[in-house]
């Protein structure tokens, strides 16, 4: 399959292979990206992170993360955006591996992941997607600096500007990221406790 998906993905992936981690990874969103997801958001819906990386024999994996919902393209060139609720995830992970992260997700018994996600965007990402759905501990970390956290900011603050209507968009969507950023540098990536207590939380409502 790994042999398939280089045929398919040659260039891409040897870049890769040179670079030793994914040079798309930590990539502001395409326009194209923003035209094939925004109308996909619903009215009051707000986005809060992504990831990009590399799904096997697939290519390119473009991951949102809104309040509501976890949005998955899983191509450069398709239509086909997979919606998955929060509230239907039933297990999380994010691993490192050779080339940058790794995370799944499993919901309805079905399981979907992407690769070579970069380490900053992916620590917030996570620690998102862990106050809405469960999550494993993270495994090998990375630590986050001053800069990173800077790009993260001025990366998901940009995707929900150009995804959300204007009227949407306000000071509290960049506080919100810039909490969640910082949070993932002084509390470290989000252990399956945090993620545990609020679904316990939500559930008593």
């Amino acid at each position: 399959m790994a042999w398939l998906d280089f045929l398919k993905n040659g260039n891409e992936l040897s870049e890769l292979l040179i670079e030793g981690q994914n040079p798309y990874g930590a990539q502001l969103l395409k326009q194209s990206d923003v035209d094939q997801l925004r109308d996909h958001l619903q009215p009051g819906e707000r986005v809060l992170a992504y990831v990009l990386g590399r799904v096997v024999l697939a290519g390119r994996g473009l991951w949102l993360l809104t309040d509501q919902n976890l949005l998955i393209s899983e191509n450069d060139s398709g239509t086909l955006v997979h919606h998955l609720a929060l509230k239907d995830i039933t297990e999380a992970q994010c691993v490192k591996g050779k080339y940058g992260y790794t995370l799944r997700v499993t919901a309805a018994g079905q399981q979907r992941s992407v690769y070579g996600a970069s380490s900053h965007l992916a620590a917030v990402f996570y620690r998102a997607l862990g106050q809405k759905a469960p999550c494993t501990p993270v495994l090998k970390p990375t630590d986050l600096d001053a800069d990173d956290v800077a790009e993260v900011v001025h990366h998901f603050s940009d995707a929900a500007l150009r995804l959300q209507p204007v009227a949407m968009v306000n000071a509290d969507v960049r506080t919100l990221i810039a909490q969640l950023a910082h949070d993932a540098v002084h509390q470290g990536w989000l252990q399956s406790s945090e993620a545990q207590s609020v679904r316990v939380a939500e559930t008593a409502h």
